[in-house]
């Protein structure tokens, strides 16, 4: 099991929680290069199974991100499993708790929000969380993941699956050869047509949020998370 943050969190709130919540999203191959049609054109794929929402409410967390006067709006990042890890649904609930209990710590429930989305289309768990950079009685920048912050989710994170016996992502064998390497022309091309893509999707039904905030949240998702450039994933 690992955690990690996202690195965007500007913006309005349909760009991040449409993408938990979306039923359909970019269809990727094992190399996270876009799948395409006959014709060039990115696919999508349905997401089987389809999210599911596990601790708040989608609609309240992307008010709350609009509302939000700050620069950064929200924080957004995963819990992933690997397929051996199987977390039963009261381990889940542990984690999450303890994630809270941590990123929150000294915070009384009314003073912050928190959505939780499982995904388990890709053959594993996936919890991932999304929260408004807003204390809530004060209306302050609330962040969760302040500089130093890896140190004490890496501890958790150790903690966590040293109890349960998870895949530590830290152990050599799980930790993919980082190594600089050429981005290939179609992956490159891919990444320019993304945009431009996801801009003309009025004919493919990718969620019920509007486009513009979810064209960057994907953005930026597909190239710090999906290529997973710290070089570590869970198998």
């Amino acid at each position: 099991m690992l955690i990690k943050f996202f690195s965007n969190g500007k913006g309005a709130g349909a760009g991040p929680v449409g993408y938990l919540v979306a039923d359909k999203v970019l269809a990727y191959d094992d190399n996270r290069d876009l799948i395409r049609d006959a014709d060039g054109q990115p696919m999508t794929v349905t997401r089987d199974p389809l999210p599911e929402v596990l601790r708040g409410n989608p609609d309240r967390t992307e008010a709350l991100i609009d509302a939000s006067r700050h620069q950064w709006t929200y924080r957004a990042g995963v819990i992933s499993f690997a397929a051996s890890d199987a977390p039963t649904e009261e381990q889940q609930a542990e984690v999450m708790d303890q994630f809270e209990r941590l990123a929150f710590a000294g915070l009384d429930p009314e003073q912050y929000d928190v959505l939780w989305v499982r995904h388990t289309h890709e053959d594993r768990v996936e919890l991932h969380f999304c929260t408004p950079r807003l204390e809530l009685t004060s209306g302050r920048s609330l962040n969760i993941a302040p500089p130093g912050y890896q140190d004490a989710f890496d501890s958790l994170r150790d903690v966590m699956n040293q109890r349960h016996g998870w895949a530590d992502p830290m152990e050599l064998e799980r930790t993919q050869e980082v190594r600089d390497s050429i981005e290939t022309p179609t992956r490159a091309q891919g990444r320019d047509e993304l945009h431009a893509w996801l801009q003309d999707q009025i004919s493919v039904e990718l969620s019920r949020f509007d486009a513009a905030p979810l064209i960057a949240f994907t953005a930026t998702k597909e190239a710090d998370y999906g290529t997973e450039k710290d070089g570590r994933i869970p198998r």
